[in-house]
């Protein structure tokens, strides 16, 4: 797994400072079947001096390892996972410094513990989870730490959310237990509440307490090997994290042609690896169904653009709202006409979330499908909030002045449309774009929002029923878009955990 995992304390002295990570280095030497001693590049063994000057002006609170270094090595996988104080890649180590700054002070949890998300494609992506450690001689008597996950790829990282929560809080749980313990055993022995109070107007005694050195991690928790444990606890999550989850570019744009090979990689000076990096990728777009063989040739973008040049801005709208929501489309009209608007329709949403009946000889409910065509003849529901229906009249019933399409639906747009609609909206307004362009456009934004409903489908999957509005934001969606994201999830499996 490409992720740098660390741990960040709020030193007293010298404010957020990393004191700890772990990083993975992997060998793609197949033909070499020697056990090593370490599979990722030896200059990075020999960074470690450069450090050693910075390190110095470390006091007691922020300092872990110094110049010690600890190593685990998977064999199997021929991957090394390395820890040290500060990570021995210059790129990622002023990464990391930036994030530990904002994971301790602007990027907080409402609650200040808890996790949250932030980052931008040139700094990472990074997975913040604050917490504290009781600490009798620390201020407020709480010391203040986090863990951050840094990575690259941000929606594998947001994937990942539910199993990195999960192993990150049971690491805080155990240093919270320890350090409870120690706080407990020197409060019994001296309180120092009791202290604090009886010495607030004495000058020389609080000065005296205030030239008090921050205790490191080993002292707050009295256990003298934590790093040790700390160190297995990353080595585990890294390793798992690789075993069961994947990066993978969305295949449902990408030719089946595309090959993983391993040969084809690329070592960036970050210490990441770039798989297809030298491989040529040919994007195609297949929409094709099997109810709209016939008429696989036409491209739905532009029957998108006719629908909406027949409807209106307004009309076309309500119907773009419906699809991307879940409620029922039902177009009724001749034939090849609504074959050709349902086809442009289904498009919309993502291939799990269409239940299509096209030619139906009666009407069928939104339970059995929520994209179904009719002829005139059939009889269908009047309009109401649950059935958006679009009527395309017959070539000879239209005059001068009917319209050829209408849309018939009860139901009321929100003050404030989804994020998806909207984007969807401005790509057909611009000009610029021929349908071909538009169609890998529409595709590309349609695996975005279905990654984002998989993770939040999965996090309601592992227990979370409570509010996930920062999730979202942090996804890039708002409050807008939750009925969006609750029917695309309705075509994902029931239990995602």
């Amino acid at each position: 797994m490409n992720a740098v995992i660390a741990l960040c304390t709020f030193c007293e002295m010298h404010g957020p400072k990393v004191i700890f990570t772990t990083q993975t280095y992997k060998s793609f030497e197949n033909h070499n079947s020697d056990k090593l001693k370490f599979y990722g590049p030896k200059e990075v063994l020999r960074q470690a001096q450069d450090l050693c000057t910075e390190m110095q002006s470390n006091c007691e609170g922020c300092h872990s390892l110094g110049n010690l270094k600890y190593l685990s090595n998977e064999h199997e996988t021929r991957t090394s996972f390395l820890s040290a104080q500060q990570s021995l890649m210059h790129d990622i180590g002023t990464h990391l410094k930036h994030a530990c700054i904002r994971s301790l002070s602007c990027e907080v949890h409402p609650g200040k513990e808890g996790v949250c998300y932030f980052g931008d494609e040139s700094r990472g992506h990074v997975l913040s989870h604050t917490f504290s450690l009781k600490d009798a001689q620390a201020r407020g008597l709480r010391r203040w730490c986090s863990f951050i996950v840094f990575m690259r790829d941000k929606q594998f990282l947001l994937n990942m959310w539910p199993f990195l929560v999960d192993n990150l809080k049971e690491i805080i749980r155990e240093l919270q237990e320890f350090a409870e313990k120690k706080y407990n055993a020197e409060e019994a022995e001296c309180p120092q509440r009791v202290v604090r109070m009886a010495t607030v107007n004495s000058g020389p005694a609080l000065q005296s307490n205030s030239n008090k050195q921050p205790r490191g991690l080993s002292e707050i928790t009295n256990e003298k090997h934590v790093f040790v444990r700390i160190h297995m606890w990353f080595v585990w999550i890294l390793s798992a994290g690789a075993r069961h989850f994947v990066e993978i570019l969305p295949l449902s744009l990408l030719d089946e042609e595309v090959s993983f090979n391993l040969e084809h990689h690329l070592e960036t000076e970050e210490g990441f690896t770039l798989v297809n990096a030298k491989a040529p990728i040919n994007l195609s777009v297949d929409n094709r169904m099997p109810d709209f063989i016939e008429i696989s040739n036409l491209n739905p973008m532009s029957i998108l653009r006719n629908l909406r040049k027949s409807l209106g801005r307004d009309q076309f709208r309500q119907i773009l709202y419906a699809a991307l929501i879940g409620i029922q489309i039902l177009v009724r009209g001749p034939p090849l006409q609504t074959l050709e608007s349902l086809y442009g329709l289904c498009s919309l949403v993502p291939r799990a979330c269409r239940r299509v009946r096209t030619r139906a000889n009666e009407y069928l409910d939104s339970n059995v499908c929520n994209f179904i065509s009719v002829d005139t003849s059939v009889a269908v529901p009047l309009p109401c909030a649950d059935v958006c229906r679009l009527d395309i009249l017959p070539l000879e019933h239209r005059t001068d002045d009917t319209r050829s399409h209408v849309i018939r639906w009860t139901g009321v747009l929100p003050l404030k449309l989804p994020t998806l609609l909207i984007k969807l909206e401005k790509s057909l307004d611009n000009e610029k774009l021929v349908d071909s362009v538009l169609e890998v456009h529409f595709s590309t934004l349609q695996e975005e929002w279905a990654n984002i409903a998989k993770v939040v489908h999965a996090m309601h999957g592992r227990g979370h029923r409570g509010n996930l509005t920062n999730l979202m934001l942090s996804l890039g969606a708002g409050p807008q878009d939750k009925k969006l994201l609750d029917a695309w999830s309705m075509g994902l499996p029931s239990n995602p955990a």
